[in-house]
């Protein structure tokens, strides 16, 4: 057995060519496998904590790549205001949760139905989950989240909108008399004052919590991946 003070034996003939080029083969492949481990990890950074709740840049992304949160499909740089788009996701999911609003599992089934065919259907999804590392639990809790803060919403501050029926005739277009017409300017007035609501809400939350910003004022990171 040879110990760091005895020197190696001297080979008795050099190796095979068709080992050599076998161990070279094999020590590419291996290389190219490690890099496409190193390029399918996920490089993450923290932009935001809300109370103790940790905000990444890759929560915006899957928001932004699912079509959550009433963000938009994008592949855009992540900044400030998409920063502060999701503090006020985490806010309303927080009063959601204290307040006892839940999700059920039909109701994520069906949002998550309707995320896959906006993204492009099921192979087109699981193409990008497995593109780039991405859990398709997460990505479904994502939707479970954005289905709480839409009942947030609704039971929250929409249940208690109830517009008059003057209120409702001077939102129809001209020429429009027929109840499917009147139900859609209900349903139009009732969101408009609920959002109105929340935003006020979300006003007076914004200066309860306890919020702090981990990106410089102008700084834009690049997202880790693109939506489907």
């Amino acid at each position: 057995m040879a110990t760091p003070s005895e020197p190696w034996a001297p080979r008795r003939c050099p190796l095979p060519s068709r080992f050599v080029i076998g161990l070279a083969a094999w020590l590419l492949l291996a290389a190219a496998a490690c890099a496409s481990a190193a390029a399918a990890q996920m490089v993450d950074t923290l932009v935001a904590v809300v109370e103790s709740r940790t905000v990444a840049v890759s929560d915006i992304a899957l928001a932004r790549a699912l079509g959550t949160f009433g963000f938009t499909v994008s592949a855009a740089p992540v900044g400030r205001k998409d920063i502060d788009r999701y503090v006020d996701m985490v806010l309303v999911l927080q009063e959601s949760e204290r307040i006892g609003i839940s999700v059920e599992p039909v109701e994520t089934d069906r949002a998550w139905d309707a995320a896959v065919a906006r993204a492009g259907g099921e192979a087109a999804v699981q193409r990008w989950l497995d593109g780039n590392a991405i859990d398709r639990d997460w990505a479904r809790h994502a939707v479970e989240l954005d289905v709480q803060r839409q009942k947030f919403l609704a039971e929250r501050f929409a249940a208690f909108v109830i517009p008059s029926e003057d209120d409702i005739t001077k939102a129809l277009a001209p020429g429009e008399t027929d109840e499917a017409a009147r139900a859609r300017a209900r349903e139009a007035l009732v969101r408009a004052a609920a959002e109105k609501a929340q935003a006020e809400w979300l006003d007076g939350a914004r200066r309860r919590a306890t919020i702090r910003i981990l990106i410089a004022d102008g700084a834009v990171i690049t997202p880790p991946f693109s939506p489907p």
